[in-house]
């Protein structure tokens, strides 16, 4: 287990510098979250829990660079407590979301502190020293990554495990149903916010069409996909044909 918490802690520092560089497209919860199952040797578990964390997250949009959530507390450590304490993926979103919240204050201390590295590398830029900005620039947030992200991965896996699993064990039944309950409800209001950034009203009749598909013909996934990719093909088909037809 301790090499474990060890990978997992690294991951987390690595998400953490790649959340706030290009990678930020790549390092969706998803992705992030399947690694970290592969990290525990628990990759079908973490492809569970990050499909179902990811329908909360897909519709959430940033606001001037400023997230709702901590991206590596909900998509990194929430899904290894998960894993490690044998949660439900229903019961595992709800608690995805809560510490993700809870590490917006992780995020915040994450950018006040590099602020300050900031300001030292300027003082040496004014006096022409541009030897010592690796420095400031990757080493020192590298370290800050490791505290704000890393430690914290690492008690939640390498201590968590034991007792997080206890205290689900001695929940009382009825919160362990509504925690499921919340759990099953979160993936729907993701996609709710999603359907709201990207609603066009010529387009609802898809939506009905795929949600006949799933909730009364009972299409799996992977064949609901399917539907919407033809769907998609023939809507650009006709959408193309008819561009150039007005154009001509």
């Amino acid at each position: 287990m301790f090499v474990q918490a060890l990978l997992v802690a690294l991951f987390a520092s690595v998400v953490g510098l790649c959340e706030a560089g290009a990678w930020v497209i790549q390092m969706q919860p998803f992705i992030a979250e399947s690694i970290t199952g592969l990290l525990l040797g628990e990759w079908e578990t973490g492809v569970l829990i990050a499909a179902t964390i990811q329908l909360i997250y897909m519709g959430q949009v940033q606001v001037g660079g400023v997230s709702a959530y901590s991206f590596n507390f909900a998509g990194v450590i929430a899904p290894a407590v998960a894993i490690v304490s044998n949660m439900e993926p229903e019961v595992a979103t709800t608690v995805a979301v809560a510490i993700g919240t809870l590490g917006l204050v992780s995020d915040n201390i994450w950018m006040s502190v590099n602020a300050v590295f900031v300001h030292m590398a300027d003082k040496y830029v004014e006096k022409g020293e541009t030897k010592y900005l690796w420095v400031f620039n990757w080493i020192m947030p590298w370290i800050v990554n490791l505290v704000v992200y890393g430690l914290p991965a690492f008690l939640a896996v390498y201590f968590g495990a034991e007792y997080l699993e206890g205290f689900m064990a001695s929940l009382p039944d009825w919160i362990d149903k509504a925690l499921t309950a919340i759990g099953t409800l979160l993936p729907a209001l993701g996609i709710g916010m999603m359907f709201k950034v990207v609603y066009n009203k010529k387009l609802v009749a898809f939506a009905i069409l795929g949600y006949i598909a799933a909730g009364y013909l009972g299409l799996p996934t992977i064949g609901t996909a399917l539907l919407a990719l033809v769907c998609a093909l023939l809507y650009w088909n006709l959408v193309s044909n008819k561009n150039k037809e007005e154009v001509k």
